[in-house]
């Protein structure tokens, strides 16, 4: 298939319009024509024509009757001082005729045509439309006029003309369009690995050629950042590893220093050592953590009595609150029995939104903990009593190192605790929702996980 132009395009389905409107007139026009041969309908010049014919014997005969009137006419009898004898007009209509016919002498008053016959003693006058009728006295009597029937019929039909081809015009864009959004979905996606297919419409091909030159530059630019960040990622986990090494020595000898006598300046060093050291371990632990959640956790998944695990769950979350003075508030309700997911990946995103939610808790609050089996997930639901997410954290609390109330965190935070839950349900097929809760004003956050 060639290339076209889109000016092209239009100008085919512009022809077809043309060309239909041409076809409708001249098929309805050929019709009316037909109809008017074989006196289907009577055009106005034979109407007239048949008025002038049967004149003659109407100017004579002894008596009118409504069989002697021409077809499609209506008529009335006067006698020579305008007294009203008889007819097919309305009651009220005669006198108006008399007048305007003669005494005014008129023979046209919109929409009709008159005609006056002298007879002997009374005085004749016929009426009929300045329009084409049909014959048929049904048709007649709904549609007064033929003309307007055919240009009602010529107008609808190019309407519906126009519809079809606006549609076939539509549609044929449309697919040419698909290509072009498809194109652009992809990117999108940042789902590089495609192949751009061309419209064959010169326009949309222009632009998807220039849509694949980006895609080009794009899949280089994201596949340098990728493994630049995966060398990162990787330099990074090695550096926390190697870091373990000297800090197991640091820490065995200060354990070694505690076991001999110390003056009070060397105790006071050997804590500061303890207390660096500590300080260093959550750092490094930190840069694993970070390390792990960007290049992906290695899942174990098994298949797991749920109500069981919740029950262990509820026994360490229960204890971590009395230490902060917060009373637990736990349910289920239409949980599965089973779940397949990786347990100890599956605690710790619980646990890590437990403790978010408890380092905002007041003291004596109540932490809520709702789980639920909802639309083919697991629904944990975490709810605290604090103030709630800010507007700036419901868009990104789930992000590395967001920290949304710097006053209420501690130096050892770093704002990864949401972020490596999202990544734990994400791996899961879940997610993690962030809302407000209405009941306590405090935060909520769902973790939803794939049953």
């Amino acid at each position: 298939m060639g290339v076209r132009k889109l000016r092209t395009v239009f100008m085919k389905y512009a022809i077809f319009l043309a060309l239909g409107v041409f076809l409708v007139a001249f098929v309805n026009i050929a019709f009316y024509l037909f109809g008017v041969e074989i006196g289907f309908i009577y055009p106005i010049n034979r109407m007239s024509a048949e008025i002038e014919n049967a004149r003659g014997s109407l100017q004579s005969t002894d008596r009118i009757t409504e069989n002697e009137i021409p077809p499609l006419c209506e008529y009335a009898l006067f006698t020579k001082d305008g007294k009203y004898i008889g007819g097919s007009l309305d009651q009220e209509e005669p006198a108006s005729v008399w007048k305007m016919c003669i005494v005014n002498n008129q023979t046209s008053s919109k929409p009709y045509l008159y005609a006056v016959i002298d007879r002997t003693d009374e005085i004749l006058i016929l009426r009929y439309r300045m329009t084409a009728q049909f014959s048929n006295p049904l048709l007649h009597r709904i549609f007064p006029s033929a003309d307007w029937v055919l240009i009602a019929v010529i107008i609808l039909e190019i309407l519906l003309l126009l519809i079809v081809l606006s549609y076939l015009f539509g549609k044929y864009l449309g697919n040419k369009m698909d290509k072009l959004l498809t194109a652009v979905k992809k990117i999108e996606q940042q789902d590089l690995n495609f192949e751009v297919e061309k419209s064959h419409l010169y326009e949309i091909d222009l632009t998807l050629d220039a849509l694949n030159h980006m895609k080009l530059a794009l899949k280089k630019s994201l596949t340098e950042q990728w493994q630049a960040d995966k060398l990162r990622q990787e330099q990074i986990s090695a550096l926390a590893h190697d870091l373990k090494t000297p800090l197991t020595i640091i820490r065995g000898n200060t354990e070694l220093l505690y076991d001999t006598d110390l003056t009070i300046e060397q105790q006071e060093c050997a804590d500061y050592i303890t207390d660096s050291y500590t300080q260093m371990q959550v750092y490094v632990k930190t840069l694993i953590d970070l390390s792990t959640a960007s290049t992906g956790y290695q899942l174990n998944k098994e298949i797991f009595n749920l109500p069981d695990y919740l029950k262990q769950v509820k026994v360490s979350i229960d204890a971590l609150c009395r230490t902060k003075e917060i009373h637990l508030r736990m349910s289920m309700s239409d949980i599965p029995m089973q779940l397949t997911a990786d347990k100890v990946l599956l605690g710790r995103a619980i646990q890590n939104v437990v403790n978010n939610a408890l380092d905002y808790s007041p003291q004596d609050g109540t932490l809520h903990i709702d789980v639920c089996g909802k639309d083919n997930f697991v629904e944990i639901s975490v709810t605290d009593e604090g103030e709630g997410f800010s507007n700036e954290a419901l868009q990104h609390a789930q992000e590395q190192f967001f920290m949304d109330d710097q006053s209420r965190n501690s130096k050892m935070h770093f704002g990864m605790g949401l972020y490596i839950a999202k990544s734990i349900m994400e791996q899961h097929s879940g997610e993690l929702v962030l809302e407000n809760s209405k009941s306590t004003g405090g935060a909520k956050v769902i973790l939803k996980i794939p049953f």
